[in-house]
């Protein structure tokens, strides 16, 4: 199981990569007097949220409670789409200038990148707390199928314009809209194709991350 030596060396790391997109955020603010991309912190915010999560069920072993870990899974899966969400961030690419797209691609990209690091460093981490529950199989179904629901929950956040809180605050609405999806799928294609695209290019990109980390500890 994690233990925080183990977790340093992601940290530091992650520390830095935030950080180099956060001079470049300043550069952007300073040269241009916009403060318009200051979302991206936020955005940056929510998505290690998740990894908060599991670090605290690994580090303070709540995971041998099924209850408790079953309250920190449901509080986890909430907030995971929002790690890869700032890909999609990508669209305000057309308010930059001609003179500030290629920046603007760069920073936005930074926080991307970051966000669905983080994202997978969190899901890797919750792998490993549910194979203390569930054989590695079951596991592997869990895993995949939460990135399809990520997939799902891109598009809840970036097309219907839903967010996190939102299930707290307007939980009916948002439940309305998930289940006309699924009783009139045909009528809602394109949130299935979404869905599907994300949520594909979410499973390819984590075994990618998945394996390479493998190989390497």
């Amino acid at each position: 199981m994690n233990t925080i030596h183990k977790q340093l060396p992601f940290i530091k790391g992650f520390s830095i990569a935030v950080t180099f997109s956060l001079i470049l955020l300043f550069i952007r603010i300073i040269k241009l007097e916009s403060n318009f991309f200051l979302f991206l912190v936020w955005n940056l915010f929510l998505a290690c949220i998740p990894y908060g999560v599991t670090t605290i069920l690994s580090f303070n072993k709540i995971h041998k409670n099924r209850f408790l870990f079953g309250l920190g899974f449901i509080c986890w899966l909430v907030f995971l789409p929002n790690a890869p969400y700032i890909l999609t961030d990508l669209q305000h690419i057309r308010v930059s200038t001609l003179h500030s797209v290629w920046f603007d691609v760069l920073l936005i990209l930074s926080f991307a990148i970051n966000g669905l690091i983080v994202g997978f460093a969190s899901l890797r981490t919750m792998q490993e707390l549910l194979q203390t529950h569930f054989s590695k199989k079951a596991t592997n179904f869990i895993t995949h199928l939460t990135l399809l629901l990520c997939g799902f929950g891109i598009y809840m956040g970036r097309v219907l314009r839903w967010n996190s809180w939102d299930l707290l605050q307007n939980p009916m609405n948002i439940l309305g809209d998930i289940f006309q999806r699924i009783i009139f799928p045909i009528e809602h294609i394109n949130s299935w194709a979404f869905t599907l695209g994300f949520g594909g290019f979410l499973i390819i990109t984590y075994h990618l991350f998945y394996h390479y980390n493998k190989e390497n500890n």
